[in-house]
């Protein structure tokens, strides 16, 4: 975390102290500027012109004691240096310090590794239902009856068969509406 500290009022009447000349601020990260007023409280601005680094451009600030100001630089921004201006006493006293903005390190991916497929076993369906039982039993008893309808070994006109057909189909057609729930 990039910090810069600066001193109003330590030396004298609207004196100005900067802890450095210097900074280096990473891209997508944040400066933050401590301000220390020794004196009684006073007025600071602080102001910059780099719309290429940061969406700041300049802060009117009333400084009683300690007040930390957080400036988020772009993520996207590209590495280079602004400087960023200090005024105080109403324009009487001027001060100014660099910023050099890094581009980030970028972080290596991490090595992608292959999950093995692994079957997932659901435990409702690891025994035989009702249902799976049903739908291999009906088709089968339907074809018996009219195999044996066919040759006349049942008794049944074919009015009633047709009836039988149908309620055979549409206890399928349940039976498949459920299982697909």
């Amino acid at each position: 975390m990039a910090i810069v500290e600066i001193q109003l009022n330590r030396l004298g009447i609207n004196s100005l102290e900067l802890s450095t000349n210097v900074v280096d601020v990473s891209a997508g990260t944040s400066l933050h500027i401590l301000f220390v007023n020794r004196g009684s409280p006073t007025h600071a601005t602080l102001r910059c012109e780099a719309s290429a680094y940061t969406d700041f451009t300049y802060e009117n600030i009333y400084v009683e004691g300690e007040l930390e100001l957080e400036i988020k630089m772009k993520v996207d921004a590209g590495a280079g240096c602004f400087d960023m201006q200090i005024i105080t006493g109403y324009g009487m006293r001027r001060e100014a310090f660099t910023v050099n903005l890094l581009k980030p390190c970028p972080i290596p991916a991490p090595d992608s590794f292959i999950v093995p497929n692994e079957s997932i076993v659901d435990p409702k369906k690891t025994f035989v239902s009702g249902e799976t039982v049903m739908i291999f039993i009906i088709p089968i008893v339907t074809a018996i009856i009219i195999v044996l309808w066919q040759f006349g070994y049942l008794n049944i006109d074919g009015y009633a068969m047709t009836i039988i057909v149908y309620l055979v189909m549409l206890v399928g057609v349940i039976i498949a509406w459920h299982s697909a729930q």
